[in-house]
């Protein structure tokens, strides 16, 4: 059964069918193969997103895609540059900075890659930056939307591994900001061997970066409320999604930078996105049932109680499969479908489900960037040239996969890089 699965599923893959119908055809047809009702797959597709968490998920998508179309991206630009613009590699540096500051209020890889190059793409073009490099700058730190709270992905994983969502959510702030100091230091590196980009000479003067830090104070303030909330236990992470939405109307609406044509644009984007996510999540529920009624999670416990001895030794495994799988599945299957399988065997080991769920990040973070599937690094490419070719990131991208592998291990090998702020807090919500 197990062989006949994987034969029809990548098969359907191979063909170009996207993932979530090849995970629902491959269902319907054990199914009607084995005499079951084939109702099973409609049941089980619908418990997958029969949960109040996920209202969470389009929420975040909307509040993002207004703050992004009302100004923000533009301010957090100015900060960045005001702090970073005078280091070697300045604008690259701003470039990661402000997609750092960007994942605070957007949480979606793809948009914070979309809303930041769109902006740094042509100013990294004018100081001389190869375009490879641009592109593999820009892509990878979109990545830092998934890391820095609030993060879809992590409601996605938090709901589905049953791990509280607060407490991701701060757990992700640390391993985020290692990430862009790493990403930084290399693109520093790189500017200053390869003679990338001019080095602003120009200092801001104390008023002007006044008036800057003013400007982008309401923006700034959104994770303040957002995180504030919820670890004060004013309210879930599910309805800090929604004052998410609201306080970016009302910055949209006192910047004056939105009207109603974007609107349009807005919500048809949000529920796009939003539909393609739990369509691929509420089909993976059901192909992991079927996946279960294969016994496939027992022979992967089995496995690991066989060769991981210990919990490190554990979750460099873990790592080394979600890479490779990473480079052709989409992250959001792979949440589901191995999840579940290897969250009660963390638990065996007596690692902590927070620690084990920012592995779990850290590693999405990398396979967004991996080809063929990466799609922040599509999103690089697209932002940058579109008429590039993956190939001309290659000399670049594998710096920047190396980088991320780092902070992976650094992450797994000093647990409190990811578990320090939640337990310094000890707050979080499910909800």
């Amino acid at each position: 059964m197990i062989v006949t699965i994987l034969i029809i599923f990548l098969g359907l893959i191979f063909l170009g069918l996207p993932i979530a119908f090849s995970m629902g055809t491959t269902t319907s047809i054990m199914i009607l193969a084995n005499g079951w009702d084939l109702e099973m797959v409609v049941q089980k597709a619908f418990m997958g997103v029969n949960s109040f968490s996920l209202l969470a998920l389009p929420l975040f998508i909307l509040a993002g895609n207004i703050m992004g179309e009302g100004g923000l991206t533009r301010r957090l630009l100015k900060l960045a540059d005001a702090i970073m613009g005078r280091l070697p590699g300045g604008m690259a540096i701003t470039s990661i900075a402000t997609c750092a500051l960007f994942g605070t209020v957007s949480g979606s890889t793809v948009a914070t890659t979309f809303a930041i190059g769109s902006v740094m793409a042509p100013e990294l073009k004018k100081q001389n930056y190869d375009k490879g490099f641009i592109a593999s700058i820009l892509g990878p730190s979109g990545t830092l939307g998934m890391l820095i709270p609030p993060s879809i992905t992590m409601v996605i994983l938090g709901v589905t591994l049953n791990i509280s969502i607060g407490k991701l959510f701060m757990a992700g702030f640390l391993p985020g900001i290692l990430l862009a100091i790493l990403m930084s230091v290399y693109a520093a590196f790189m500017a200053k061997s390869k003679g990338f980009g001019t080095v602003r000479n120009k200092k801001t003067s104390l008023k002007e970066f006044a008036l800057i830090c003013a400007d982008a104070f309401l923006p700034l303030m959104t994770p303040v409320i957002i995180l504030g909330g919820i670890f004060t236990g004013t309210f879930t992470s599910t309805e800090a999604a929604a004052v998410a939405v609201v306080y970016g109307l009302f910055l949209a609406i006192f910047y004056r930078e939105l009207n109603w044509s974007n609107m349009g644009k807005i919500l048809l984007d949000s529920t796009v996105s939003s539909a393609t996510i739990l369509i691929i999540i509420a089909v993976s529920n059901a192909f992991g049932w079927l996946l279960t009624v294969a016994k496939v999670p027992s022979m992967v416990a089995s496995f690991f109680l066989q060769y991981a001895s210990t919990p490190l030794t554990f979750l460099l495994i873990v790592s080394g499969i979600l890479i490779p799988l990473g480079m052709v599945m989409e992250v959001t299957s792979i949440i589901i479908l191995l999840g579940p399988i290897f969250m009660p065997i963390a638990i065996s080991y007596g690692i902590d489900p927070v620690h084990f769920g920012l592995v779990f990040m850290m590693n999405f973070a990398l396979a967004n960037i991996t080809p063929p599937v990466g799609v922040s690094t599509l999103a690089g490419l697209a932002v940058t040239d579109p008429i590039m070719g993956l190939e001309d990131t290659v000399p670049y991208l594998w710096h920047i996969m190396v980088v991320m592998v780092i902070s992976i291990l650094l992450v797994i090998f000093f647990p409190q890089i990811s578990l320090f702020l939640p337990n310094l807090f000890g707050v979080g919500s499910v909800g």
